[in-house]
């Protein structure tokens, strides 16, 4: 069985300079397979939105797209 401990979160501002930051996420879903928080950030991300994976017990952020489904 593979660990559900990632967590996909989209926003409207860069992650990694928090250019246009917003309070709150705009999506934001845990609990998630490494597979299906990647599929489900690379979703967003193709919707126009800033999207990251993160490993929910040491919250290293695995990876980070554009908004336009780019890995970064």
């Amino acid at each position: 069985m593979k660990e559900q401990i990632y967590q996909a979160l989209a926003t409207i501002h860069d992650p990694r300079t928090d250019k246009g930051m917003q309070a709150a996420p705009v999506h934001d879903r845990v609990n998630l397979s490494l597979d299906r928080a990647i599929r489900v950030a690379l979703k967003w991300a193709r919707n126009g939105y800033w999207a990251s994976v993160y490993n929910q017990r040491t919250a290293e952020c695995l990876v980070d797209y554009s908004p336009k489904g780019e890995s970064r």
